[in-house]
């Protein structure tokens, strides 16, 4: 039978997250923000089995690929996996898989998947005490545009991100997409589609951030939620144009205010040269490479 799988709604949050936190789930796709706000990018639709979380993909890298089976027995959402794929016709195959649930699918399959590393799809995960502090001489650098910053916006302030003033981050994003090199592009518009739509649903997405403030007015935002217990996703992060020296204000200042939160994922650099030195230049404490698993055994696993 295939799995009744359905396009994420608001509702679906307390299971996604109760699925996420027994996985103890640290991938930025286990969060329910991005599964939300990403659906009709990717046309992620999901499915709960006995609690555990079932996802699928039609679109984008990851197109007719599963994701791994979250907060349940591994071996029978596989199985039903299978079963979906044979009934849909299409080859059973995992999308951004960890290396553990690799380690975890040879196991209960040697053999049976091939994998294959998606590099530009890694993710990178930080220690939120060490962002919090930056402490020695490798955050020397940050330090040093901190204190310019601070130095030439001696008024700057940090507010608490809510519902009520949301739109001042929409307004830094929107100035932010119009100083892109090219506006029109349609993965910049998807993103600030996205910010949109978190705006829009902010309590139900289980959504918080900050607002950084200079010269009288709001120049930087991050917006975060949380992944499982002790892991935050920083979903969007954005600086309005001259004011450089801001981006490290904003990661070290939400930091700071995640005291509960063990790691910070910062998500992937999807092979952008500066996105990963800026990834890099915070000096990862995880880099959780990703795979694709295909299943090339003779007989797919039944129920």
């Amino acid at each position: 039978m295939t799995i009744p799988f359905h396009t994420p709604m608001l509702q679906d949050r307390d299971a996604v997250c109760q699925a996420a936190n027994a996985a103890a789930a640290m991938e930025n796709d286990a969060a329910f923000a991005s599964i939300y706000l990403l659906r009709r990018k990717y046309r992620i639709e999901i499915a709960f089995q006995n609690g555990m979380l079932l996802r699928r993909y039609g679109a984008g890298v990851r197109e007719n690929c599963y994701g791994f089976p979250l907060g349940g027995e591994t071996e029978s959402g596989i199985r039903l996996y299978a079963e979906d794929a044979k009934q849909r016709g299409i080859p059973l195959r995992l999308g951004l898989l960890t290396e553990e649930m690799c380690q975890t699918l040879s196991t209960l399959y040697p053999e049976q998947f091939l994998y294959t590393e998606a590099a530009e799809y890694a993710e990178y995960l930080y220690l939120r005490e060490n962002i919090a502090l930056l402490k020695g001489s490798r955050y020397h650098r940050k330090r040093n545009h901190i204190a310019q910053f601070r130095r030439g916006c001696p008024d700057a302030e940090i507010q608490p991100l809510v519902a009520e003033n949301v739109d001042f981050a929409v307004n830094i994003a929107r100035k932010w997409l119009e100083n892109r090199e090219n506006p029109a592009e349609l993965s910049v518009q998807t993103e600030f589609g996205c910010i949109q739509e978190a705006a829009a649903n902010w309590n139900a997405l289980g959504l918080s951030g900050l607002l950084l403030y200079a010269e009288g007015k709001p120049i930087g935002m991050t917006i975060v939620s949380e992944i499982s217990e002790g892991v935050t996703d920083v979903h969007f992060e954005k600086v309005i144009p001259n004011y450089p020296h801001a981006w490290p204000v904003v990661a070290n200042e939400m930091a700071k205010c995640l005291p509960e939160s063990k790691y910070l994922n910062r998500e992937e650099d999807l092979g952008e040269g500066g996105m990963r030195a800026s990834k890099i230049s915070y000096h990862p404490d995880l880099i959780r490479k990703k795979y694709f698993a295909q299943w090339c055994g003779k007989e797919l696993p039944t129920c």
